[in-house]
């Protein structure tokens, strides 16, 4: 986040939620630990002021540019990683009360709808003047929200058909 500019961890707290927070999640704890530490691996300067609240200000050395390349061209064999509570407690359904299942259903889907719905208006807001990949990483978020969105739609469709048919009769 550093090589977009300087930045105080408050600054990056406040970057972090309206851009890589959507999809990666972590402790906000390490956007005030981490830089420090990054200073004294001498990938990041440090300025702090005078009086005050003594803001420190972090920037990015040319160590640090050098190491951020090196990360970028790693390459990335790694599965997606999906941590999703819905997905979770569809799991374990079979123990759900009557009932809970089209809640959970219904929830998700409104979940997964508001997300993509905000992405979009978010990618409306910044397409023509945004950097072009983080444009597409925004255009990934969209389209993995939709999907979901439609397994949770297509999922209350078959919960609302299986509840239409007659009971079985074991005779």
């Amino acid at each position: 986040m550093l090589a977009h500019g300087p930045a105080t961890s408050y600054d990056l707290k406040q970057r972090v939620g309206l851009t890589i927070g959507n999809f990666w999640a972590f402790a906000h704890s390490q956007l005030y630990d981490e830089p420090a530490r990054l200073a004294e691996a001498g990938l990041l300067t440090v300025t702090e002021e005078e009086g005050g609240r003594r803001k420190r200000t972090y920037s990015i050395t040319d160590e640090g540019h050098h190491a951020l390349q090196e990360w970028l061209a790693a390459p990335t064999p790694d599965e997606t990683e999906v941590r999703d509570l819905g997905l979770l407690k569809l799991f374990f359904a079979t123990f759900a009360g009557p009932g809970d299942l089209a809640h959970l259903a219904d929830t998700r889907r409104a979940s997964h709808k508001s997300r993509a719905d905000g992405y979009q208006a978010l990618y409306s807001q910044i397409a023509e003047h945004a950097d072009r990949w983080q444009v597409k990483s925004l255009e990934l978020g969209i389209r993995i929200e939709r999907t979901v969105e439609r397994f949770w739609t297509e999922f209350i469709e078959e919960l609302e058909a299986d509840a239409r048919k007659p009971p079985r009769s074991d005779s």
